[in-house]
């Protein structure tokens, strides 16, 4: 049941930034991690 709540709370995340940002969250993760590599 967990999981089930866990991807649905994911999906919903995901679309909050597709409308916020226009990416995807693991877009948006990358283009962080990627922001975070380039500061150090």
């Amino acid at each position: 049941m967990g999981t089930i709540i866990g991807l649905l709370i994911l999906a919903g995340v995901d679309t909050l930034l597709k409308r916020k940002t226009g990416l995807h969250l693991h877009q948006w993760i990358a283009k962080k991690y990627s922001d975070y590599l380039n500061r150090k």
